[in-house]
């Protein structure tokens, strides 16, 4: 029988040193749903992304794509896609060149026009830039112009709108309802609440404490 695709916790638990960040965590996503996780700072907020992501285990609990363990399930990897902290930009190449370089080396790659997408994110102007000359909110938007080279079912963002302008805010914004709208799903944290902006509709939110 089939089932649509969901991404669903049950009972995440997880420990640094002898203080646990969050315990009896529940939480499903489903199409067109984007969970916005809110915190203080320590409160496990990165932990939870990881643990979604699959790079950290939790200490009790599970984390299910298609009714199966992301552990185990070789096709989580291909569905989802994370932007952290890091941006994970070769800051030799332009940023031309970091969008060709990952086209090549996926082989599901959308074949788009790089030129159209770094217009779409508002850098057709730094093509030719090598990424560690671009400012801070420059690499963001590159980073976001990496995710569209293909089509994830799975966003995981960890606080996608530090660091950049109201200009580059409102085009993760436009990027993340575009994707919610398809039928696609978001995990993201921030700081501030999402209840006044374009994803007012399309978000859930988990606090953790």
């Amino acid at each position: 029988m089939s089932h649509e695709i969901s991404l669903i916790a049950n009972n995440l638990s997880c420990i640094r040193g002898e203080r646990a960040l969050f315990s009896a965590l529940n939480f499903e996503v489903h199409p067109g749903q984007c969970l916005h996780v809110i915190g203080a700072n320590g409160s496990g907020k990165s932990s939870l992304l990881r643990i979604v992501c699959g790079i950290r285990q939790p200490d009790t609990g599970d984390v299910q794509w298609s009714r199966s363990s992301i552990n185990a399930n070789a096709d989580y990897l291909c569905h989802s896609a994370f932007i952290g902290h890091s941006d994970a930009l070769k800051g030799e190449f332009t940023a031309i060149e970091n969008l060709r370089w990952y086209q090549r080396l996926d082989s599901q790659a959308d074949e788009t026009q790089l030129d159209d997408l770094l217009a779409k994110m508002g850098i057709l102007h730094c093509a030719d830039v090598p990424a560690a000359q671009l400012s801070f909110g420059q690499r963001r938007r590159l980073a976001f112009a990496r995710l569209l080279l293909r089509p994830y079912n799975l966003w995981i963002l960890d606080e996608p709108f530090t660091g950049i302008d109201a200009d580059g805010r409102a085009i993760i914004e436009q990027l993340c309802v575009e994707h919610l709208r398809g039928g696609k799903m978001i995990v993201m944290t921030h700081h501030r609440s999402l209840n006044e902006g374009p994803l007012r509709d399309y978000h859930s939110e988990l606090r953790l404490n």
